[in-house]
Order: structure tokens, then C-alpha cells, then sequence
């Protein structure tokens, strides 16, 4: 898994770098709650921000600033990040960039998963290749 929670993603006008950390998950959860908080909706944590990017149910500002946050913590200068966001985002339908939010996110939370340790990889290859019992006596055992 992505040891930084960066993952890199083809958005706008070509490969983007797109960092979230701890800051840019406190930064995320301070901008999208403080709307809530405004209107009186209730705050929503990363897990259900992503849950309401999958379905497609999620404020087009939340988009914009997983992306904007997401754009700075890879690296990119603030002003180049709201140029950006003003050409790609602002002047087209937020759920086109529903997706791209979401993995940004989700890189975030769990990682990215072509990039398993080898521990991982080594466990998971192992469950794989293992075989069914064929003994009759556990099937024996169970019906009684």
C-alpha cells in the first residue's frame, strides 16, 4: 500500500500527483464540516465521505476540495492547484469527477493496492494455493 497515501491519476490536463495525510484529512474534515455545521446538517467523517462518492451523493464542494487538498499535499504550488480546479472542475459537471475524488480518498484511507508490502503479497499468494480437504470424515463428523 501507498506508504504516504499518494497515488498518481490521470485528471485535467495529465498526470497529477495527489497526497492525503493526516493535514489534508483535517483540513478536508474542517472545510466540508464547516458547511454542514452552517446549514445544520449533521458532520460526516472521510469513511462516509467516501461511501457518498461511491453513490454518486456527495456535495459538489466536497468534490472540489478532495481534489484541491488532495492536489496541494502531492506537491503542487497552491495557485497552480486552484488554476486547475478552475479549468477542469469549475466549468464541467462535478460527478465527472466523482471517481478521481474517490481514489484520491481512498488512496488516503487504505493505500493504493498494486503496491502491497511483501508480507502481504507472500500471504495472500500462500491462502491461494492452498487445497480443500477431500476427507470424508469431516463431512462424517458434521452430519451426526
Amino acid at each position: 500500500m501507498s506508504a504516504d497515501g499518494s497515488v498518481t491519476l490521470v485528471w485535467g490536463d495529465g498526470e497529477n500527483k495527489f497526497r492525503f495525510a493526516i493535514g489534508q484529512f483535517r483540513e478536508l474534515q474542517e472545510k466540508i464540516n464547516q458547511r454542514r455545521i452552517l446549514i445544520g446538517a449533521p458532520a460526516v467523517g472521510p469513511m462516509s465521505l467516501l461511501t457518498a462518492l461511491k453513490a454518486q451523493d456527495v456535495w459538489p464542494d466536497d468534490v472540489r476540495d478532495i481534489l484541491r487538498i488532495g492536489l496541494v499535499g502531492g506537491g503542487m504550488p497552491i495557485k497552480d492547484a486552484h488554476r486547475k480546479l478552475v479549468t477542469y472542475f469549475d466549468n464541467s459537471p462535478p460527478l465527472e469527477h466523482a471517481l478521481t475524488a474517490f481514489a484520491v480518498l481512498f488512496a488516503g484511507l487504505v493505500g493504493v493496492p498494486e503496491e502491497l508490502p511483501e508480507a502481504v503479497k507472500k500471504k495472500k499468494k500462500s491462502s491461494v494455493q492452498t487445497t480443500p480437504s477431500t476427507s470424508d470424515k469431516s463431512t462424517e463428523t458434521a452430519l451426526q
